[in-house]
């Protein structure tokens, strides 16, 4: 007979029994496992223990990998009775259950691996008066219906020692019908992970600090003096008579400047407190010729996103974190205003006929606005900004996004004339990414790039930017993505750079990789590299050309040479997780990926930082040769 033992990061001990000779036990934080480790550092389902006898063996099944005496199990490893296996933060060994324990094998065995720790997850001890093996905020291990192993030298369960493997069915089957709880009930039950009905995020200014949010009665009448003045301004200025261009020029900021000052001076008894003279000010400049509350933001380099919620909440990214700003709009109307600022110098219109808009601010800035009615409460602002120096490949290496390895590999792609598709989800840098694989792009080649709003950066001198057109008033003339791919065929390209496929223009893209424009670069949105190809798939029937699946995928392989994915982790970091080859057409009608290089996250540790590692797979590129022929490596470069 033989058992499983298990060891908390607090000491506590848990046995499950074994007694079958051949068993197949399931590690994870699903409660569908056989044996449940409750911590977030832990997968759905983990690993797998196959026990035949004497033999013991470990199959890690979660990029969080498994440890044994400080190595990674990436696949399968045998492990010898006794042995120690660590999942953060739990050890676990298959030993016998009666006799006593091999040598070496006990509590006092080293944690191997090292440690990862998620939050409230760390080697702390228990709370006085609390009960031991009572769960903490990562928990025991759990049995099948999450009911607790006994520790050691602890009482059985209730259904007999082997009901942990046993008697599932019929543990799981409940005794009585659930009695109906209310809400308080079902809140109670499912504690931490209840909403926070009453919950207020703090408000943090652009340093990161939190503030004090005055309330709203006070607010209200800084907005009504704020009000007053700006309706005199208004009337000694003449300031219905200027452009929506005008307010940013400096002979218009200057008058309103000098105005407003004489004004402040003369009202200043009137100010409500507990605000200063020189915060009515800046508010105010900002309103009359600026963006209003997100001013500063757009020009704090620290931001790296704006997201206007409605006129309480405006959102910020900043230094990788989503933090909610000290930044108020004073009415729907104010937040129209801004909102009109941006897009009417572009040549973009925004109202009720045409309620949601995509363009760019003049640094090249992404901006997306969306007001009522599809809006429902109150206008929606998003603002993608990206930085004022340009990044290179050698900063993404600094940021740990990849490695020099993998950066050289890039290049020599690109170089090569590779075709490559960057795949990624939202805000993952796959835009910053295709701006730095440009810059591998030789000083002589043609090179014409198509976006919606222009914000790709491409330094070479031969190159020609094509932007969309959205339609008129009467809603005609508009030109897409699509009709601008086919008009740069007849452009004499040496390359075409999409900046985002998201629709039947992928077709016009594959076509175009496959006719002699080798070297192009897109973006799509997908999580992986083989999402990217079904996603491909997609897009290219949105063309409206009936085409079989196969003729469709048999496209894909023929023209997609490389797909490099991009993903944001849940701390605000940008990594490249896959490079990948895409080798062709299988027996079964399916593309085939080999995976180039990877990413595996090991944990995240007590700062909330994501740990883990870029590996090369030890699969080699059919296009090798390619990079030796062109002089771009020497064999002694690979891998």
């Amino acid at each position: 007979m033989k058992q499983i033992r298990v060891l908390d990061n607090r000491g506590q001990e848990y046995v499950f029994p074994l007694d079958n000779p051949v068993m197949e036990v399931s590690i994870g934080r699903s409660q569908n496992n056989d044996i449940v480790l409750s911590s977030q550092t832990v997968s759905r389902r983990h690993a797998v223990l196959k026990v035949m006898g004497d033999r013991v063996t470990l199959l890690n099944q979660s990029a969080n990998g498994v440890f044994v005496n400080g190595e990674r199990v990436d696949r399968t490893r045998e492990l010898r009775l006794g042995e120690f296996a660590t999942i953060e933060p739990y050890r676990f060994c298959v030993e016998p259950s009666a006799g006593g324990r091999p040598m070496g094998a006990g509590p006092g065995v080293p944690n191997s691996g090292p440690r990862h720790h998620s939050p409230g997850a760390g080697p702390t001890p228990l709370p006085q008066g609390a009960v031991a093996g009572r769960p903490g905020p990562s928990g025991p291990p759990r049995g099948p219906m999450g009911g607790q192993a006994p520790p050691r030298g602890g009482a059985p369960m209730s259904s007999g020692p082997q009901a942990a493997f046993q008697q599932r069915p019929q543990q799981r089957r409940p005794a009585a019908p659930p009695k109906k709880s209310g809400a308080k009930d079902l809140m109670a039950a499912l504690g931490d992970l209840a909403p926070k009905t009453d919950y207020e995020e703090p408000r943090v200014n652009l340093l990161g600090e939190e503030v004090v949010i005055h309330d709203r009665k006070v607010r209200a009448a800084l907005v009504k003096f704020k009000s007053e003045l700006h309706d005199e301004l208004k009337e000694r200025l003449d300031l219905h008579s200027f452009q929506i261009t005008d307010y940013s020029s400096p002979r218009v900021v200057r008058q309103v400047s000098e105005k407003l000052k004489m004004l402040l001076q003369r009202r200043s008894a009137q100010i409500p407190n507990p605000f200063s003279a020189d915060e009515v000010f800046k508010e105010l400049m900002d309103e009359v010729c600026g963006l209003g509350p997100i001013e500063d933001l757009v020009k704090h380099r620290g931001v790296s996103e704006i997201m206007v919620v409605d006129r309480d909440h405006v959102y910020c990214e900043l230094e990788g974190k989503i933090v909610l700003t000290d930044r108020f709009f004073n009415d729907e109307k104010s937040m129209m205003t801004v909102i009109e600022r941006i897009v009417i110098p572009r040549g973009r219109r925004i109202d009720e006929s045409t309620p949601l808009v995509d363009t760019r601010l003049a640094d090249g800035s992404r901006v997306n606005a969306v007001i009522p009615p599809l809006a429902l409460k109150d206008p929606c602002l998003t603002i993608r900004k990206f930085p004022d120096e340009r990044l290179q490949v050698d900063d993404l290496v600094r940021f740990g996004s990849l490695t020099e390895e993998m950066a050289k590999f890039l290049a020599r792609c690109v170089r090569a004339k590779k075709n490559i598709i960057i795949s990624g989800g939202t805000g993952s840098g796959k835009t910053t990414l295709l701006n730095v694989l440009s810059s591998f792009i030789g000083p002589t080649e043609r090179v014409v790039t198509i976006e919606d709003a222009a914000e790709l950066q491409i330094y070479q001198e031969h190159v020609i930017s094509l932007e969309t057109k959205p339609p008129n008033l009467e809603g005609k003339g508009e030109i897409g993505i699509r009709e601008l791919v086919k008009n740069a065929l007849r452009m004499r390209p040496d390359r075409i750079v999409v900046g985002e496929c998201r629709g039947g223009e992928a077709l016009d893209m594959l076509q175009a990789m496959n006719t002699g424009h080798d070297g192009s670069m897109t973006t799509v949105h997908s999580n992986s590299p083989i999402e990217a190809i079904a996603r491909l798939e997609t897009l290219v029937l949105m063309s409206g050309m009936e085409l079989p699946t196969r003729a469709i995928r048999e496209q894909i392989a023929n023209s997609v040479d490389v797909i490099v994915q991009q993903t944001r982790f849940t701390d605000g970091s940008r990594r490249v997780t896959y490079i990948s080859e895409v080798v062709g057409i299988d027996d079964d009608g399916f593309v085939v990926i080999e995976d180039i290089y990877r990413y595996r996250q090991t944990g995240t540790n007590e700062k909330g930082k994501v740990e883990g590692y870029h590996m090369a797979t030890g699969y080699l590129p059919s296009f090798l040769n390619l990079f030796l022929v062109m002089g771009l490596a020497s064999p002694d470069d690979f891998f």
